[in-house]
């Protein structure tokens, strides 16, 4: 279902791109970046029957940081600046496989000021999410140890968002960010998971040479829609037990809206999304 979408949102967009503004913005410099993998269990009825794998970046600075597929960035900002040469390089259906299974949530902290600003897809629209900034209530456990990437790190535990997660942080690494929406530790969380261990992100590489800056970007084109976290969770899970190619049929989208399409039945996805706090009606 999460494909099939992604899908039909890419050939969607270049109907209009021309009509798309590029926005970036330089907010500081990076004075750190991370690349971690995410594992998600895509069958939490059948464990390990199907996971999904993304490399994610953080790029964090004091006051900012920026969590996104880096891969997915480049292939946004070069279709930006020529669609043509994108697409020669992925030609026919390899372009809309090779950016669906990317990762398309991109977090950005304190931007705005004491915000987490999310850009997302699902639904047939592009959405950007405003919530405030909420610092999971960590309970430290004493003398837990374990050793990532070279350096030495303590296991912190917190109810948040409707899961129990564990971070593993480095008080080496003086920043109090993590990856996706953990943060507030003394020192990087290298590894975090949710006691179901339905979600896995853990730190591949650290570097603090060379870093670029923190930016805010947006390839995207209009029109982008805003709501509120749950409202976007709820609707997003709804969307995804909707047949989206009868949706796109009977909305014109694609031209004929008389097409002989039949209705299908969709079975809810046997995930959940990293945030279970909300109404599942």
């Amino acid at each position: 279902m999460f494909y099939r979408l992604l899908f039909l949102l890419s050939i969607i967009s270049p109907f209009i791109l021309s009509a798309q503004i590029a926005t970036e913005i330089k907010l500081e410099p990076a004075l750190i970046s991370v690349i971690y993998e995410r594992r998600m269990e895509y069958d939490t009825l059948n464990r390990n029957n199907k996971v999904r794998i993304n490399t994610l970046t953080l790029k964090a600075g004091k006051n900012h940081s920026a969590f996104y597929d880096a891969r997915l960035k480049w292939i946004d900002s070069m279709e930006y600046i020529n669609d043509d040469y994108i697409h020669s390089l992925y030609e026919g259906v390899k372009y809309y496989s090779t950016k669906g299974a990317l990762h398309q949530i991109k977090l950005f902290k304190n931007y705005p000021e004491g915000k987490i600003r999310i850009h997302d897809a699902f639904d047939l629209c592009r959405w950007h999410i405003d919530e405030d900034i909420e610092k999971p209530e960590w309970n430290i456990i004493a003398d837990s140890t374990t050793n990532i990437l070279g350096y030495e790190c303590m296991l912190a535990v917190a109810r948040f968002r409707g899961r129990e997660w564990h971070a593993w942080f480095s008080p080496e690494i003086p920043f109090p960010d993590g990856p996706w929406k953990l943060w507030g530790l003394p020192g990087l969380i290298l590894k975090a998971y949710d006691s179901n261990q339905d979600y896995i992100f853990t730190a591949q590489e650290i570097s603090d040479k060379n870093t670029g800056y923190v930016e805010y970007f947006d390839y995207a084109p209009p029109p982008t829609f805003t709501t509120s976290r749950r409202k976007a969770l709820q609707r997003k899970w709804k969307a995804y037990q909707e047949d989206i190619s009868y949706k796109v049929a009977m909305s014109g989208m694609l031209g004929d809206t008389k097409l002989n399409v039949k209705k299908r039945e969709i079975p809810p996805p046997k995930y959940d999304f990293e945030e279970t706090d909300y109404s599942h009606e």
